[in-house]
């Protein structure tokens, strides 16, 4: 047995883990479990000083089984472990018609995405000063295109968030206060996702693409593209980032009870507990590394990296308005600048 190995108290085998009280292998747990359990009554042959090794552990059950009290484990654990599985629920139905709720809104804004692209073509957002960047194979995006992509995204959040039963349960300054919150996040983390299938480039809602080393040609956004890449696309990509698992990040992302001006912020947190009670179980279930905790933390510390990202898009979209790169519409004003109009917050809403 090396230095790394933890030994078991009872035989000296390979410890699996600390069982019933006492660290212990799998063979002196099963061995002191069914002892509890049928009320065995061994008697020791010799003087109760048997040696009880890993190559002699079965040749004195009495023996034995004082050893295993001796170095901790209870009786009454065994109790406690027979009403626990008696006890033991099925797999919460809550948490599996959340995460189908979720997909089910999702696939209504993958439904919806044609139209709306449709619907914005005719709309202007570049000023004229950037030029079309266009490679053989591939639609690569202008700035008018990024502007296009976030007005769509934008229509699109909207849309998804109507039909969440925790969303419309708000008050409508708390629905408004929310989409104000997380719009330009939501938007990051959905190219990021959509942008896994390409690589060193990221893909608008649109379908057009900025690839990294020409992020440059399109407006003043050459550094969030490559944030985008870098901190998000490579990180989900590692992960092997599914949708149940997107869908359910971005609500997590989306019901936030602490952003800015909501009133009921009970309600708020129950959906985000919601959503990160289903993104545990899912991890649980299909887990691509050892531990499933281990992989739903690693996709919670996407989100620092993304609220970042998503800051430094605010930024250049208020610098493109400010010098004239871009028109900014009233939506991109509401969401993505926080305009503080009167009248804007249900105006968004009945707008999108």
């Amino acid at each position: 047995m090396n230095d790394t190995t933890i030994a078991c108290h009872i035989c000296d085998d390979r410890a699996t883990g600390k069982h019933y009280g006492a660290i212990s292998c799998d063979g002196c747990k099963g061995f002191f479990r069914r002892s509890i359990r049928k009320r065995h009554n061994y008697v020791c042959r010799f003087n109760k000083c048997c040696d009880v090794t890993k190559n002699q552990r079965n040749a004195c059950r009495s023996c034995r089984l004082q050893k295993c009290i001796e170095a901790g484990m209870k009786s009454n654990a065994i109790q406690n472990e027979r009403d626990a599985i008696g006890k033991r629920k099925k797999p919460e139905p809550e948490t599996e018609e959340l995460l189908d709720g979720l997909l089910r809104s999702e696939k209504l804004c993958q439904q919806l995405r044609s139209s709306v692209i449709k619907s914005t073509e005719q709309a202007s957002y570049d000023c004229g000063k950037v030029k079309t960047l266009r490679i053989e194979d591939d639609r690569r995006a202008t700035l008018d295109d990024v502007g296009k992509s976030i007005h769509q995204q934008l229509v699109l959040l909207v849309e998804w968030a109507k039909s969440l039963p925790q969303f419309t349960s708000l008050s409508m300054d708390d629905q408004a206060a929310l989409l104000k919150a997380t719009a330009a996040q939501i938007i990051i983390l959905g190219v990021a996702f959509r942008s896994l299938s390409v690589d060193n480039s990221i893909c608008l809602a649109n379908d057009t693409l900025i690839p990294k080393e020409h992020a440059a040609n399109v407006g003043d956004i050459n550094c969030v593209v490559g944030r985008i890449i870098d901190e998000l696309v490579l990180p989900m990509r590692r992960l092997g980032m599914d949708l149940c698992e997107y869908v359910a990040l971005k609500a997590i992302l989306f019901f936030n009870p602490v952003a800015r001006d909501v009133s009921d912020p009970l309600s708020v947190e129950n959906a985000r507990i919601a959503c990160l009670r289903a993104i545990e179980k899912r991890c649980q279930r299909a887990s691509l590394i050892t531990s499933s905790e281990c992989r739903s933390g690693r996709l919670l510390l996407l989100l620092p990296s993304l609220q970042a990202v998503a800051q430094q898009m605010v930024e250049d979209v208020q610098l493109a308005r400010l010098f004239g790169l871009a028109n900014v519409d009233s939506l991109m004003e509401e969401l993505i600048l926080h305009d503080e109009r009167p009248d804007r917050d249900s105006r968004v809403l009945r707008q999108a």
